[in-house]
């Protein structure tokens, strides 16, 4: 028998969220200063899954001209916005 690879998502997605809860997700915050931005990249189980999605993030962020982008990973409990404005609406 073979799990549906939604049905797979959906797992990781449930296992992600768990460790979330737990404090035990890893998350980065992305930092950027033109434009003003915070970025939460996550939650994912793994250090490894956050830097393989985290490298493409930063490729995006390049390409749309984001200016002194940081990158910084943490393992904790996030329930922030994923972005936000630092600058206002």
């Amino acid at each position: 028998m073979t799990i549906s690879s939604a049905a797979q998502l959906m797992f990781k997605w449930t296992i992600a969220c768990v460790a979330n809860a737990l404090g035990l997700a890893w998350w980065a915050k992305v930092c950027s200063e033109d434009p003003q931005l915070i970025y939460w990249v996550g939650p994912f189980v793994r250090r490894t899954q956050l830097e393989r999605h985290l490298l493409l993030f930063l490729k995006d962020l390049q390409l749309e001209g984001a200016q002194d982008v940081t990158a910084q990973r943490l393992r904790c409990r996030c329930w922030e916005p994923l972005t936000y404005s630092l600058s206002g609406p």
